[in-house]
């Protein structure tokens, strides 16, 4: 690959495009009450009814004490509820409410508006080249998986993943 200044390099280009991202659905998602944890909380949790603390918390790439608060506001907003687990008394299984379902509902909304004004100059093809290029991209980046401390859930709103939306 041939060397480019540094503000051409396509690490720095994904790098900047993720945390610009990160950043506007952080300020539109504060307009309906969630934090980027709580909507990766969310999101996670759409993929994944019945999931326990641990597994949240490592989609989370965070403690599992860390998560607790996370769930606590969820909980208390409504959108999350917790049920001991039938095989393990001592876990507790994580489920959207209907408010959660709206609010996972909200959150794909916004990335929606968010990369519509983004690409909004950009033809459907080049669209189309572009999310080509970013899933070749990911899926060439799995041969680092085994060399990093963190699990990749392809959480589309965690960080560094699809959509680069992390707290």
């Amino acid at each position: 690959m041939k060397s480019l200044p540094p503000d051409e390099h396509l690490a720095f280009l994904v790098h900047l495009a993720a945390k610009r991202l990160r950043l506007e659905f952080a300020r539109r998602a504060a307009v309906h009450g969630l934090t980027p944890s709580k909507a990766r909380a969310l999101a996670f949790l759409a993929r994944s009814p019945g999931a326990n603390l641990k597994a949240l918390a490592e989609a989370l790439e965070v403690q599992p004490m860390s998560v607790l608060r996370v769930v606590d506001d969820l909980e208390a907003q409504g959108m999350v509820t917790r049920a001991p687990d039938p095989r393990d008394r001592r876990a507790l299984r994580l489920a959207l409410t209907a408010e959660g379902e709206a609010a996972n509902r909200c959150i794909w909304q916004t990335l929606d508006a968010i990369m519509a004004e983004a690409t909004q100059h950009m033809s459907d093809e080049a669209r189309a080249s572009l999310s080509a290029g970013l899933k070749e991209l990911a899926a060439g980046m799995e041969r680092f998986a085994d060399h990093s401390d963190h699990a990749d859930h392809s959480d589309p709103v965690a960080g560094g993943t699809a959509a680069g939306v992390a707290s």
